[in-house]
C-alpha cells in the first residue's frame, strides 16, 4: 500500500487501517475517530459534528488506493466521487489549517463555483438513487399531469350609469325567460310561429346591427318549439350564406354576422341543395 501519510502536508499522525474489502462493497473508510462511508464522513464535518483536523485525509487516500487495487474491474464513476469528496476535504482542511486570508473576487468565484458544483453532485447522486430504486422496483412509469384547462376570464362590465331600475327590469326578463308557459284555452289555435318569420327577424337584426347573439334572437321566446324553429331558420340563413356564425371561446356565445354579399361563394361553387327552401313550420 502507498504510504501517503508522510507525502501530504494535510496528514494526521494517525495510522491508516485496512480498508473495507472491495468487491461489490461500497468503500468505507476506518479511522480512530470514524468509521463508515466517506459520504457519511463529509456530512458530519460539513455540520461541524466532527473536526476536519482530527481526520487523516493521507489514510483515507490510502485506504480507497488500497480499495481500488483489490477491485476485479476498476469503476469511473467510483473514482470520480470520491475524488468530488475528496477535493471537498481538503478544501476543507486547508481552511482550517491555514491562516486565514482574504480571496479576490475571481478567486472567490472559484472557490464558491467548486462548493456549487459539490452540492449540485449530491443532489444529483441522490436523485439517481431514488430513480434507481423505482426501477428496481418496477415502477418504470412516471405519470404526467395535464396543464389545466385555461377558464376565459369574465369581462367586469362597467355599472358606473346602471340605474336600479334597469337592474329590476334586467332581472324581471330573466325570471320571465323561466316562468312555465301560460295554461292553454280549451281551444287550441294554430302555430303562427315559422321559420321564415325567424329568418325575416334575424335578418333584421344583423342588418341593423351588424352583429348579434343567439340568446338575443331568443328573447320572448316561451317555449321549445319556438328555440327548435329559431335555431332551424340560423341554419337555413347558414345553408344559403346570408350569415356566417362563430364562438370566441369553447361553448362560449353563438355570434351571428352578416355576410356581405361579396364574400359569399358563387353559386357554381356552393354544394349542390343549397337553395332548397326548408319547408318547417311554414
Amino acid at each position: 500500500m502507498t504510504d501517503l501519510h508522510h507525502m501530504s502536508p494535510l496528514g494526521d499522525d494517525a495510522t491508516p487501517s485496512t480498508a473495507t474489502p472491495p468487491g461489490n462493497a461500497p468503500f468505507s473508510i476506518h479511522l480512530p475517530v470514524y468509521e463508515g462511508p466517506l459520504d457519511v464522513l463529509l456530512r458530519l464535518i460539513e455540520e461541524r459534528r466532527l473536526e476536519i483536523t482530527a481526520v487523516s485525509l493521507a489514510a483515507v487516500a490510502d485506504q480507497f488506493i488500497a480499495y481500488l487495487a483489490g477491485m476485479p474491474r476498476r469503476d469511473p464513476r467510483t473514482i470520480a466521487h470520491f475524488l468530488s469528496v475528496a477535493a471537498r476535504l481538503i478544501l476543507i482542511k486547508s481552511r482550517a489549517l491555514l491562516p486565514q486570508v482574504v480571496l479576490s473576487p475571481e478567486e472567490q468565484e472559484e472557490t464558491d463555483d467548486l462548493v456549487n458544483r459539490l452540492r449540485a453532485y449530491q443532489l444529483y447522486k441522490h436523485a439517481a438513487k431514488i430513480l434507481k430504486a423505482r426501477e428496481q422496483q418496477g415502477l418504470r412509469a412516471y405519470p404526467v399531469q395535464p396543464p389545466p384547462i385555461p377558464r376565459p376570464r369574465s369581462k367586469q362590465l362597467p355599472l358606473d350609469n346602471v340605474t336600479l331600475e334597469a337592474l329590476a327590469n334586467a332581472m324581471q326578463r330573466v325570471v320571465n325567460r323561466w316562468l312555465p308557459p301560460p295554461v292553454a284555452d280549451a281551444m287550441v289555435s294554430r302555430l303562427t310561429f315559422t321559420v321564415t318569420d325567424c329568418m325575416d327577424r334575424i335578418q333584421s337584426a344583423v342588418t341593423a346591427r351588424r352583429r348579434v347573439t343567439f340568446t338575443e334572437m331568443l328573447e320572448g321566446v316561451n317555449t321549445r318549439i319556438e328555440i327548435v324553429v329559431t335555431l332551424l331558420a340560423l341554419l337555413e340563413l347558414l345553408k344559403r350564406y346570408a350569415v356566417r356564425c362563430y364562438q370566441e371561446t369553447l361553448f362560449g356565445e353563438i355570434v351571428i354576422e352578416h355576410l356581405p354579399e361579396e364574400e359569399r361563394p358563387a353559386p357554381d361553387e356552393r354544394p349542390a341543395g343549397v337553395e332548397e327552401e326548408l319547408e318547417f313550420g311554414e
